[in-house]
């Protein structure tokens, strides 16, 4: 047992590893640029959702996002409204994380670290981003694949078979796992590349899929809430937003779980490819439900911190 925790722990190691080389590669060529987009491009909360969706899918990290906009309104930059936005915006760009998981994808790996190594070796700036986006995107990928292939060995233990029996059986269970999966691990697309992999060894039904999927997206929210402790009031509303935000988006959508294994399958043929759509679908409806009450949330948030 002991065997199958340790590689499922460096399987896990390995992804998020990947992915922080991906988000290394991506700071150097667009941190700063996605930091002045954030503070200039945010006057209306309609351009703050589409200046949150760009710099996310520019950091690949919707929790940076939100805590830079956090640090631009403590620092008076941005408005609460306009912090919402582009709490918004990041939601529905972390997605993009998942359709590039959902791709199938099995180049020569071995050739693509050697290569993305070699460039992170290079003085220059754009090669050395180049080169940690290449060794992230292969070593996610890697990490992928062998977890697709560890499913079955994982199958064998009894507990996690019970467990994920708990969560084909019971919407709560798949929820709760994804909270805390998420909230351990720190990392919503780690959680969403868990998911795709037991979604496509087939010991996980769609629903249960999506179920994680929501529980991962109120898991994120622990570091904007650890990142807010340190900020002024002002800057904690935005915490406080993204948590309800998605708390809120949960609850519409658990009544809607019992038809997504039909809805899902006219969405794509490939699980995974059904999995990330129904993310952005999810996320894109759930901002053009929020949008015409923001002044609302915005002043229910306020007077909760208030109180």
């Amino acid at each position: 047992m002991m065997e199958l925790i340790s590689k499922m722990v460096v399987l896990i190691l390995m992804f998020l590893f990947g992915l922080q080389c991906l988000r290394i590669g991506l700071y150097q060529l667009s941190y700063q640029r996605s930091k002045d987009i954030l503070h200039r491009f945010s006057r209306t909360p309609l351009l703050a959702i589409v200046t949150g969706f760009a710099a996310t899918c520019l950091l690949q990290s919707s929790s940076v996002v939100i805590v830079i906009a956090m640090g631009l309104i403590t620092t008076k930059y941005m408005t609460i409204r306009q912090g919402i936005g582009i709490m918004l915006g990041a939601n529905l760009g972390t997605t993009l994380t998942g359709e590039i998981l959902s791709i199938s994808f099995d180049p020569p790996y071995a050739l693509l670290l050697a290569v993305g190594a070699v460039l992170i070796m290079m003085q220059k700036r754009k090669l050395f981003a180049s080169g940690t986006i290449i060794f992230g995107l292969s070593a996610i990928f890697l990490a992928l694949d062998n977890f697709s292939g560890f499913i079955e060995e994982v199958m064998r233990w009894p507990l996690a078979a019970t467990l994920l029996l708990q969560m084909n059986e019971s919407n709560l269970a798949a929820l709760l796992f994804g909270i805390i999966g998420t909230a351990i691990i720190q990392s919503s697309s780690a959680m969403f590349g868990i998911t795709i992999s037991l979604l496509q060894a087939d010991v996980i039904s769609m629903t249960g899929a999506f179920a994680i999927l929501l529980g991962s997206n109120i898991g994120t929210c622990i570091t904007a809430g650890i990142a807010g402790l340190t900020l002024d009031k002002q800057a904690r509303v935005i915490a406080s937003s993204h948590l309800w935000y998605n708390v809120i988006g949960v609850i519409l959508a658990l009544p809607l779980l019992a038809f997504i294994d039909r809805f899902s399958g006219l969405l794509a043929d490939d699980p995974a490819k059904q999995l990330a759509h129904l993310s952005v679908l999810f996320n894109t409806l759930t901002i053009l439900l929020f949008y015409p009450f923001l002044h609302l949330f915005e002043s229910f948030l306020t007077r909760k911190l208030q109180e």
